[in-house]
């Protein structure tokens, strides 16, 4: 499983972006053959960072690690931390223009069980959703968009992310904890 380079500094997105690519390794590597997933990278990252990271079963599709439960969602939003994922609301307006992508959310709740008040129970598996979908979720005003507050006018970090709960979304596998 995956090398604990994690980084701390939530602002500094250059570490971020290679403990990313680690964690894309190792799902590429480990992960998506133990679902049975003909997953690979996507060869448009080459030329742009930025393009969808992956292919599966020969369609683009995007991974979301997550590490850190939102603690504080259930006592600002009324969502059990357990459950929700955070998505860049930045990646939402620039996902929504290339198509109806697959976005798949690795959530490994592993370390950080405890924070702000909150807790949650170990958890790992991967969960799949669309751009569509999310946007159907955006739509119903089923997603709190939350505003982070040390990132307004910072313009290399996102300012802002929806919280979406895993419940709304096919769970590919779970391979810990309660899933759901």
């Amino acid at each position: 499983m995956p090398t604990d380079n994690k980084p701390t500094d939530t602002e500094n997105k250059a570490p971020w972006l290679r403990f990313g690519e680690q964690r894309e390794a190792t799902f590429l590597d480990s992960v998506a053959p133990a679902l049975g997933l003909a997953a690979r990278e996507n060869p448009a990252k080459a030329d742009d960072p930025t393009a969808l990271d992956l292919l599966v079963e020969g369609e683009p599709a995007d991974l979301k690690t997550q590490e850190t439960p939102f603690f504080t969602a259930e006592r600002k939003y009324g969502l059990p931390p357990q459950h929700v994922v955070t998505f860049n609301a930045n990646d939402y307006q620039r996902y929504k223009q290339t198509g109806n992508p697959e976005i798949l959310f690795w959530v490994r709740w592993r370390e950080e069980l405890s924070g702000w008040g909150a807790e949650v129970e170990e958890m790992e598996g991967v969960w799949r959703t669309s751009v569509a979908q999310i946007e159907a979720i955006v739509e119903a005003e089923q997603a709190p968009l939350h505003q982070y507050k040390r990132r307004q006018g910072d313009q290399e970090n996102a300012n802002a992310s929806y919280l979406l709960d895993l419940r709304a979304m096919d769970c590919l596998d779970c391979f810990t904890g309660p899933c759901g």
